[in-house]
């Protein structure tokens, strides 16, 4: 693999480094994951009484527990890495 495949360190450290969701300033995140859960939770509790039993109600509900994960990550990666 040539040099210019390498993701490098870091893109690394942002990737699995730990972003702490911050609580005051100019990067307050704590209240924006307050609100996805919020929201996640609101949207899922719907799909629960529309949707009919079954495998794809199933595989609809792990998609949207990633998507959460996903948007939780996007807003923890806005702060700075806590370095351990």
């Amino acid at each position: 693999m040539p040099n210019s495949a390498k993701i490098g360190p870091e893109e690394i450290e942002s990737r699995f480094g730990f972003h702490k969701a911050a609580i005051e300033g100019d990067n307050v995140t704590s209240l924006t994951h307050t609100t996805l859960r919020r929201l996640f939770k609101e949207f899922a509790t719907q799909l629960d009484e529309m949707l009919p039993a079954g495998r794809t109600k199933y595989l609809a509900f792990t998609e949207l527990e990633t998507a959460s994960m996903w948007s939780h990550k996007a807003l923890a990666e806005s702060n700075p890495i806590v370095r351990e």
